[in-house]
């Protein structure tokens, strides 16, 4: 299974196959927060006193790897009795932030950045707790697939965004 992130939502591919020649199996997008949380927490901390900030950080945390173990397992009950699920591939990109919290809300792009992190190791922990392998794929080194990803794209259907491509070329790495 690949798995692209965004603030607040991942999107599942999961293929089967060979990498030459992958076809489509599922895919879904999973929402990872309530309604309750802000989809931005490192913003609206810059607003609450350190300990404040961080309490809510982690109830975000927490909350995102819950949705993303339900999201995981729901798709992964999708699947045919005969399709084994190898890993779980999730897009990443090269990004830093400083380990301080009092540091990353100093900036807004680290603010930025640390929202991202917090999604994409929601999704990477969800897959360790389902007791999947779990794999951290950088965005740079995915495979461009471009006949792959036509074909695949006329087997999902509309929509075929990058955030599904990108997705879709992380589950071709576990092929």
């Amino acid at each position: 299974m690949g798995v692209a992130t965004r603030t607040g939502s991942a999107v599942m591919v999961v293929l089967n196959g060979v990498a030459a020649a992958p076809g489509l199996v599922a895919r879904r997008e999973v929402g990872l927060l309530t309604a309750a949380l802000p989809a931005q927490p490192y913003h609206v901390a810059t607003d609450l006193d350190l300990a404040a900030a961080g309490e809510l950080i982690g109830q975000v945390e927490q909350a995102a790897q819950d949705a993303a173990v339900a999201g995981l397992r729901a798709v992964a009950d999708c699947l045919p009795a005969a399709a084994a699920l190898l890993g779980v591939a999730v897009v990443v990109k090269a990004v830093s932030v400083p380990g301080r919290l009092a540091d990353v809300l100093r900036s807004h792009a680290w603010m930025h950045a640390a929202d991202g992190l917090l999604y994409r190791d929601a999704v990477l922990a969800a897959a360790r707790q389902c007791g999947w392998a779990a794999h951290a794929v950088e965005l740079s080194g995915l495979p461009a697939a471009e006949p792959a990803m036509t074909a695949i794209g006329r087997m999902a259907g509309r929509p075929w965004r990058r955030i599904e491509k990108d997705a879709a070329r992380a589950a071709i790495t576990l092929l």
